[in-house]
């Protein structure tokens, strides 16, 4: 049943509930025909029964036993009365002999025996008719299987008959009576084929004008709003169930009308988060600066559609010198204001770059600019910017507010934090950022950047990667190249995240002097 249509699942459950019904009322119908029916018999037995006994009684009183034979054989020809018989308290009918004829006088004459029709001579010894003799009441027997109903009805001594027969309270004789059933069942079966067909008839009526209407008030809507799921599913969010009504059905059509909107503005916003992702993607750098003294490397992944991570190189082309110049910036919280800001900030960053002047004060102008973009928004963007001269074998850099970068030389085995004064950009508008140098740079020394997101990364079990993890990294792998540092260090970071989703975007360019 799990495939089958709800329009068949109701058209099943109407008709099998009908099916039942019509059963239940036959089943009740029948029995209480059976029982009316049952009911009239045995009340038209009984009175037949008393009508016979008053008769029986007169005749007795008469004393005149031809009368009574003849009266016998008279009753058992009303209509139904298969058998009436009179029996004496032994068990035996009356009339079939001299001595029985006393249930109607005990003072009979020889003459009249022979003037009195012959009884078949018969024998009663049923429990029943024990109990009648007994209980001197009348008692009633049904036989199902070979349809007929008895009645035994007990003859009392009244009063008048004391005369002939003394004084004693016991009974004269028992009546006996049968009728046939095999009419009365005959007839509750043509009343109940008659009522099956008219309810089967009623009911396939009904079960007709149910479904007919169950269609129209309920499928027929529901396989429209089902269509109209289906296609929103497949991206139509154009869509709306028409028709305004007040029940169940109204308020799933509103419901479906307004996840349909809410559908179509999240795919609005889905669409411009990708778009702004794309831009975003494409703002990063597509390919690593080229240089025979240098290899960089770098890369950025996001918690969210969008970051506010960033990292950038800038190369001026009329720089002399050909010094290279690494940015790597994590703008203050995440999404569509976090990229936008970080958009901002390299594009002012790349301009102010081409720009004669100390890497110092282009980062004082770019702060500058950032404070009146941001203004009151509370925004501000961390940024570690380092220049390397690969002529000279130095590198400068201006640390705002940014974690230190880390200097790795292999020869010493030691490591060294980039450190220096400075505040996020954004924060204040006269700040002046210091510079710091290194020189005397030698081949195989490496240079670390990263945003806080890579250390402060926290596993299903709340634990954070921390720095010793990058440490041990670099220093074992001396040899590497820096693409395979970065990506030794992202291997390293997926392996203790196992499935856990990053909160915070991580951003790592590694820097390897080569000669």
């Amino acid at each position: 049943m799990k495939n089958v249509s709800i329009h068949i699942k109701i058209t099943l459950f109407i008709v099998l509930f009908l099916l039942f019904t019509i059963v239940i009322v036959l089943f009740l119908s029948m029995s209480s025909s059976r029982k009316s029916l049952s009911t009239a018999t045995d009340r038209t037995l009984r009175t037949n029964a008393q009508t016979i006994e008053r008769t029986i009684r007169s005749i007795m009183l008469s004393g005149e036993a031809p009368i009574a034979v003849r009266t016998i054989r008279s009753l058992q020809e009303i209509e139904g009365l298969e058998q009436i018989d009179l029996y004496r308290t032994n068990g035996l009918t009356a009339f079939h002999d001299h001595e029985t004829l006393d249930i109607v006088n005990a003072q009979q004459q020889a003459f009249k025996f022979r003037k009195t029709p012959r009884i078949t001579k018969k024998e009663l010894d049923t429990p029943l008719f024990q109990n009648v003799v007994n209980e001197k009441r009348p008692i009633k027997f049904e036989d199902l299987q070979n349809q007929y109903l008895e009645y035994y009805y007990p003859l009392k001594n009244e009063p008048e008959c004391q005369m002939c027969h003394g004084t004693s309270n016991d009974i004269l004789g028992v009546l006996h009576l049968r009728i046939s059933t095999a009419a009365l069942n005959l007839q509750i079966k043509k009343a109940g084929f008659t009522l099956s067909v008219i309810l089967i008839l009623a009911g396939v009526l009904i079960a007709f004008c149910l479904i007919l209407f169950l269609n129209r008030l309920i499928i027929v809507p529901l396989v429209k709003i089902g269509s109209i799921v289906a296609q929103v599913g497949q991206g139509n969010f154009d869509l709306k169930v028409e028709g305004s009504r007040g029940d169940e059905i109204g308020v799933i059509s509103d419901q479906i009308n307004s996840m349909v909107r809410d559908l179509k503005e999240q795919d609005r916003m889905k669409r411009s988060l990708y778009l702004a992702q794309e831009i975003q993607q494409n703002l990063l750098p597509h390919e690593y600066p080229r240089s025979e003294n240098l290899e960089i490397a770098g890369r950025s992944i996001y918690c969210d559609e969008t970051g506010g991570d960033y990292y950038d190189f800038i190369i001026n082309d009329n720089d002399v010198q050909h010094r290279i110049s690494i940015a790597v910036g994590d703008v203050s919280g995440h999404g569509i204001a976090s990229a936008l800001l970080m958009a901002a900030v390299r594009s002012s960053l790349r301009q102010r770059s081409s720009m004669p002047g100390s890497i110092g004060s282009i980062i004082s102008d770019v702060n500058r600019l950032m404070v009146k973009d941001v203004e009151d928004s509370g925004q501000f963007i961390t940024m570690f910017y380092l220049s390397i001269n690969p002529t000279q074998k130095s590198l400068q850099w201006v640390r705002a507010g940014h974690d230190p970068g880390i200097f790795y030389d292999p020869h010493s085995d030691t490591f060294e934090e980039l450190d220096g004064l400075g505040i996020a950009l954004g924060v204040t508008e006269d700040w002046n950022y210091e510079e710091y140098s290194k020189t005397a740079l030698k081949k195989g020394q490496i240079i670390f950047l990263s945003t806080d997101g890579l250390w402060e990364a926290r596993n299903n079990q709340g634990e954070m990667f921390g720095k010793e993890p990058i440490y041990e990294i670099i220093r074992k792998n001396p040899s590497a190249s820096a693409n395979e540092i970065l990506n030794a260090l992202f291997e390293s970071l997926n392996g203790f995240l196992q499935d856990t989703k990053i909160e915070d975007d991580i951003t790592i360019v590694v820097v390897k002097i080569i000669k």
